[in-house]
């Protein structure tokens, strides 16, 4: 076995699904298949079951996932050590969800880089259940998540929230005294991947479907202008286009949509690394 079967094989076991792993490795559907296909002939066992839901680990496949994320994280711990050779006296690898770092973390890392020239920045971004995992195979220094993570070897600190709104075009003038919170599932929304699980199903019922659903929030943005589509947003994420006019808030009578929090989280011990320190203190 290599290692592109074995994060192959993760990453199947994370997402339960086949196009879900292709997209996130950039590879092909087939390429994911071809790969867990070989596995399981060397390994000799079926590693997944195979449902009309998605994919599940066997008992085979249970065992060698810890084994997997040893080697893997191994590899990649190997690389990373051999290419920190150089001018940088410090090296840190951020996790960051995407939403996270376009209203946050994008302008605080100039600024940390330019009163610490001395520490090599890597910035990786993702979805929270990605990044805690790579967090815990120790591929990242520190994450930004939109969840918390409770676990005592681990520091987890909420380091702000965003208010969420209801946008939509300037030009559409539908709704222009606000809307109900029991409203909001009849207009044409965009689903933004910003509410949290709680909220999502309050507001809309299991049958609901979304025409449009994006994975990133940002992705919802463009979609908005000069149309007639909604969308539920933090206000930082789109305050240039509301001050610009381009953009409008509908206000939601009867309830609030809860904030969306942000959290930082690393390992106790990796709060020791004078780089991660730097960057704590810099926050």
């Amino acid at each position: 076995m290599n290692t592109e079967q074995l994060k192959t094989f993760l990453s199947l076991a994370e997402t339960k699904n086949f196009s879900r792993s292709a997209e996130a490795l950039i590879i092909s559907q087939s390429t994911v298949s071809k790969r867990i296909g070989e596995l399981e002939k060397e390994t000799g066992q079926p590693l997944f079951l195979r449902g009309r839901g998605g994919v599940r680990l066997t008992g085979a496949g249970q065992a060698l996932r810890e084994y997997a994320e040893q080697i893997v994280n191994l590899e990649e711990k190997a690389l990373s050590q051999m290419n920190r050779t150089g001018q940088y006296s410090g090296y840190l690898i951020l996790g960051s969800a995407y939403a996270y770092y376009d209203m946050h973390l994008c302008s605080r890392l100039r600024v940390f880089a330019q009163r610490h020239p001395d520490v090599s920045v890597r910035v990786k971004c993702g979805h929270t259940g990605a990044l805690l995992n790579e967090l815990r195979r120790a591929l990242l220094d520190v994450a930004f998540t939109h969840h918390p993570f409770h676990n005592p070897d681990y520091v987890c600190t909420c380091v702000g929230e965003d208010e969420l709104v209801l946008v939509t075009d300037a030009k559409n003038t539908e709704h222009c005294g606000g809307i109900s919170y029991a409203s909001v599932k009849e207009l044409p929304l965009i689903d933004s991947n910003f509410l949290y699980g709680t909220t999502q199903r309050r507001l809309f019922p299991p049958s609901c479907q979304f025409q449009l659903r994006m994975d990133i929030a940002s992705c919802a943005v463009p979609l908005l202008k000069g149309g007639g589509w909604y969308a539920i947003l933090a206000r930082k994420h789109v305050e240039a286009l509301l001050q610009s006019g381009r953009l409008r808030v509908i206000p939601i009578r009867g309830e609030e949509i809860p904030p969306v929090q942000h959290y930082m989280v690393y390992r106790k011990e990796s709060g020791q690394q004078p780089a991660v320190q730097k960057f704590i203190s810099a926050l």
